[in-house]
């Protein structure tokens, strides 16, 4: 430690600082599952985490960043505040995306598939998606439409608070639930429970148009744009509806296909 770091212990000036190591450490996933902590970018996302009960353990800002005011007051009781110095920014983050103001949290607790007992508004359902953005709009236009929670098909939990994927949802993932489980643990639990489960089908008779005025809470269930859902997915559903678009396009992605599906949606889940 040189003169620099002994006078000011909360200066990370090099990649032999303490605190250096654990930063690194949460840009892989193998990271986060041991230290069971996740790292979360820019202010905006870290407000939003800390506002749906996330614990921050440290806050870090580099270079010219300053940390507002708003974020200080907010900050967890007892997180601690670090300056990161320009150059060794750069090399903490080597060839992910360099974050200027970032923050160490508490990993939240899983919540399971008994979770959707509770919950009376519809849930999303989205098995085997794979890309940060596709999710993250997802979320972000759940919240807004009033779904009830998301549910993550055959995703490792450790991976949900991936930093791209709260990038993406701009920290709004914090203020769902957000529930992980295997395709084949999710059909148990349909069964055992009578959900109403619905798939989207471009062949189906039925439209978004006739589940609008539906009283009860749907699982709504969203596959890939190239494969669409799992085909024990399909057999299952309870329905399947389509959106009816030109016959000049083959298919609308993901998150465009979700958010049409929930705005027929909303009155009845901002009504609950």
């Amino acid at each position: 430690m040189d003169e620099q770091s002994a006078n000011n212990p909360f200066l990370v000036d090099s990649l032999n600082h303490p605190l250096a190591g654990p930063i690194r450490k949460l840009l892989t996933r193998e990271g986060r599952r041991d230290l069971n902590q996740i790292l979360i970018d820019d202010e905006e996302n870290i407000l939003q985490a800390i506002e749906a009960g996330v614990e921050i353990d440290s806050l870090y800002y580099a270079g010219e960043e300053t940390v507002s005011e708003t974020l200080r007051k907010n900050l967890t009781a007892g997180a601690t505040i670090h300056e990161v110095a320009k150059r060794t920014t750069k090399k903490l983050f080597e060839n992910d995306k360099i974050s200027r103001i970032f923050a160490i949290a508490q990993t939240p607790k899983p919540i399971g598939l008994e979770s959707l007992k509770s919950i009376q508004k519809d849930v999303v359902v989205l098995e085997d998606l794979s890309i940060s953005g596709n999710i993250g709009n997802i979320t972000r236009t759940s919240l807004a439409l009033g779904i009830g929670g998301i549910l993550l098909l055959n995703m490792d939990p450790v991976d949900l608070y991936d930093r791209r994927l709260i990038r993406a949802s701009r920290g709004y993932l914090f203020s769902l639930p957000m529930i992980t489980a295997s395709t084949a643990d999710f059909l148990d639990y349909c069964k055992q429970n009578n959900e109403s489960l619905m798939v989207m089908d471009m062949q189906a008779d039925k439209t978004i148009d006739d589940i609008t005025a539906l009283p009860n809470r749907l699982l709504l269930a969203f596959g890939s744009e190239k494969d669409g859902c799992s085909p024990e997915i399909e057999n299952a559903a309870t329905m399947k509806v389509r959106i009816p678009i030109s016959a000049k396009v083959e298919s609308l992605n993901v998150s465009a296909s979700a958010g049409i599906t929930l705005y027929s949606r909303s009155k009845f889940n901002q009504a609950n």
